[in-house]
């Protein structure tokens, strides 16, 4: 029997309803103006990277894989993603995300289902170009997290950031500067930057898709 959420996914990753690039909550300063845009600046060519957004049903809901990152690591350290890495030369993005799934989790590829890819993320701090690679997952698999990449493996359901006002918004500095972050609260960890897009994404495609299925329902009635 089909999971009630497997359509939905399978639809969202073929088509964005809508949710562009331009419209996901980016940082921006006080006046409104972007801080931070999704494209590298000019003359800079980024280097290719994906993640794996594995969805995993329950049973009425569905269960999104994060990881939160070693604190030794030499990028993002200590901060919450899902797990994935650089595309390697001989790669493609599907491939990367479910190679570092395995390094990271001991996710073997053969257990999940690729179902498509949302927008890329433009990472400055790295330089990457990131390509979210969406999955699914009919049971949950036994995570065993690498130590030298993986502090914490855990899960969060959809309820949780599928709400308008689960997104929150927090004052930080950069330098001299106070700008406005957007983030989601997850099991008491702060979910921000580019994880925090690629949610925003995908739960921005979902609120869309019910939206039209709603709407072509009542033009059928």
């Amino acid at each position: 029997m089909t999971h009630p959420w497997q359509h939905t996914i399978q639809q969202i990753t073929q088509h964005d309803y809508g949710v562009k690039p331009h419209t996901l909550p980016m940082v921006h300063h006080h006046d409104g103006r972007v801080a931070r845009v999704n494209q590298p600046p000019d003359g800079v060519t980024p280097r290719a990277a994906a993640v794996l957004i594995l969805v995993i049903p329950n049973q009425h809901d569905i269960d999104i894989v994060l990881t939160r990152r070693g604190g030794n690591l030499r990028q993002h350290g200590g901060e919450i993603s899902f797990p994935g890495g650089k595309v390697d030369r001989d790669e493609t993005a599907v491939m990367a995300a479910l190679r570092e799934a395995e390094e990271e989790l001991s996710i073997p590829a053969t257990a999940v289902h690729v179902v498509g890819t949302l927008h890329t993320i433009y990472v400055p701090r790295s330089n990457h170009m990131v390509t979210p690679v969406v999955a699914w997952c009919d049971t949950q698999p036994d995570f065993v997290p690498n130590p030298a990449e993986v502090a914490e493996v855990f899960m969060t359901s959809i309820s949780t950031v599928l709400p308008v006002d689960a997104l929150c918004i927090e004052e930080r500095q950069f330098g001299d500067e106070q700008l406005l972050v957007p983030y989601f609260l997850i099991h008491d960890y702060r979910v921000w930057g580019a994880t925090a897009l690629m949610l925003c994404d995908f739960v921005a495609r979902i609120r869309a898709y019910h939206a039209y299925t709603l709407t072509y329902d009542q033009r059928t009635q």
